[in-house]
């Protein structure tokens, strides 16, 4: 009986093993395929101007080595590419060349490591703004001009903005006034490696909400001690950090930091995760975040799949004159309207808002605002 019991369970699993297999081999091979498919190429003409509000901004990528490009390479050729046609210089670190700066940069975690690079690269930068991007951050309409996104407020010095698929001020972009001021920030961010917890903190990702509220202390010392002492150091997960988050951005509400802009979920920022409606896009979409190869294609999470035509390495030559906007060859399938884009966004919010006020549950009222 033990026999036939023990046979069996084998093969149960043997079984079990064959139906996953086929399954990530043939109907995931087949959903990848129709997530491809496109009935023909599309190509638009870039009819937005920079003309009488020119700004001195850069666009900076900081990647551990050279190698890394190949990664992003589909990604960093839209950026270059953008950056030519509208005169804003793009500036690509890679670390591993910058022997003077990585050795004051002594971060383990490269996330914390780049903002310490960044600072002390501003420095020799001429710029006056700086659009910091992930390398896997890729130009998908080049018929925005960052100068958009610029604030009016001169007191501002940094702008993040909130992501749509969880309760995170996104740590992977944001624009910088080359100051004092931001050079400080920065450093102060990529040095607080050293104060995470031991718990699930989610890298710099998770640290810059107390970064930010730091710059309120002392007066908002106690509340913040609520959200790191009783959340964050206490967090395993993707879900209890999540508490962390809520707990941090209620307070970032009831404080006032002039230094400091973060602009809310749903249209207002110059980018948003491109796989938040499978790679479609409309006229209001700037630029997409997870263009990496290993995600590409892949039943991952943050899978995605191109929305552009691209056989190989684009001649970054053409990208200077009239007409650079043909190195944007689109799949037609993957192009839809304005409503249709923002009516799946505004669904995503509405469920990350369900959440957010679980988590609100959580938190003592101590933590309330008079």
């Amino acid at each position: 009986m033990r026999t036939f019991q023990r046979y069996s369970s084998v093969g149960l699993f043997i079984f079990v093993v064959f139906i996953v297999t086929f399954e990530e081999l043939w109907i995931g091979k087949g959903y990848i395929k129709l997530s491809n498919q496109y009935n023909h190429e599309i190509i638009r003409n870039i009819t937005v101007s920079r003309q009488g509000r020119k700004e001195n901004i850069g666009i900076v990528i900081v990647l551990n080595k050279v190698e890394d490009e190949k990664e992003y390479q589909m990604a960093l050729d839209t950026v270059r590419c953008y950056g030519r046609y509208f005169e804003y210089d793009v500036h690509v670190i890679h670390v591993k060349k910058e022997d003077v700066i990585k050795e004051k940069c002594q971060q383990k975690d490269f996330m914390f490591r780049r903002h310490c690079i960044l600072s002390l690269k501003m420095v020799s930068i001429s710029n006056t703004w700086l659009l910091f991007l992930d390398g896997d951050m890729g130009v998908i309409n080049p018929n925005h001009v960052i100068e958009d996104y610029l604030p009016l407020d001169r007191n501002t010095q940094i702008v993040f903005y909130n992501r749509i698929m969880n309760h995170e001020v996104m740590a992977g972009s944001y624009l910088v006034r080359n100051s004092h001021w931001s050079r400080r920030f920065l450093m102060f961010w990529a040095n607080f490696e050293k104060r995470l917890p031991r718990s699930f903190h989610g890298s710099d990702n998770g640290a810059i909400h107390s970064v930010i509220l730091n710059q309120a202390m002392p007066s908002i010392k106690s509340k913040l001690d609520i959200c790191e002492n009783e959340y964050w150091i206490k967090s395993t997960d993707y879900e209890s950090l999540s508490t962390y988050e809520v707990c941090a951005q209620e307070l970032i509400k009831n404080v006032s930091i002039p230094e400091i802009k973060i602009l809310p979920k749903g249209r207002f920022a110059w980018a948003r995760d491109g796989w938040l409606t499978n790679s479609v896009w409309s006229d209001t979409d700037f630029i997409f975040h997870g263009w990496q190869i290993k995600r590409k294609d892949k039943l991952v999470f943050g899978r995605w799949h191109s929305p552009l035509i691209y056989d190989n390495a684009w001649n970054l030559t053409t990208c200077s004159d009239k007409e650079a906007w043909k190195n944007w060859r689109y799949r037609d399938t993957f192009m839809t309207s304005i409503v249709d884009v923002d009516r799946r966004i505004f669904e995503k919010i509405q469920e990350e808002r369900k959440n957010y006020e679980e988590h609100l549950q959580i938190i003592p009222d101590r933590l309330q605002f008079e």
